[in-house]
């Protein structure tokens, strides 16, 4: 009895120490939420119809911000064409590739009322992936959902940089 009282104390304990310093899981509404609301903005994109764009407009949502018309808003976010590269970082014994490093980034530039408030700035996402030659098919979709995963992390990077540099 004492034993299980014992231990649902530490896990309280953990439990309390982990919100008391800020921690939340990512995508969870923690920290900055709503960092944007109120604000109309709109995006212009090199690429209006790609994945990285329609990431970009979610993140934006879910940080409060409503996305309008470029006549209509009062901020500006350019993006520019996402890059993605691959690049061998070890090879097997048969000279073929065992790791490979994923790397996807865009420039984007933040404007009100045609001031820039960044300009040029660049994100990055980069991922290590094991190289499996025998498995083709499910190398082919690990590569998919990776990119897409990369993305999601690529746009909320944009939308917190954006939050940060309107609050300072």
């Amino acid at each position: 009895m004492m034993r299980r009282r014992l231990s649902q104390v530490v896990v309280l304990l953990a439990v309390f120490t982990l919100a008391g310093c800020g921690f939340y899981l990512r995508g969870s509404g923690g920290g900055n939420s709503d960092s944007l609301s109120g604000l109309t903005l709109s995006v212009v994109s090199a690429e209006p119809s790609s994945e990285l764009t329609a990431a970009v407009l979610r993140q934006l949502r879910l940080a409060g911000a409503e996305v309008v018309d470029l006549g209509e808003a009062e901020l500006r976010l350019k993006l520019a064409p996402e890059v993605f590269q691959r690049r061998n970082i070890s090879l097997t014994a048969q000279a073929r590739a065992a790791e490979v490093e994923l790397t996807i980034a865009t420039r984007f530039d933040l404007l009100r009322a045609d001031e820039p408030l960044v300009t040029a700035a660049d994100a990055t996402v980069v991922r290590q992936m094991l190289n499996d030659p025998e498995n083709v098919v499910g190398k082919v979709e690990e590569l998919r959902l990776l990119r897409a995963e990369m993305r999601q992390d690529l746009a909320g990077q944009i939308v917190r940089r954006t939050a940060y540099s309107l609050a300072n």
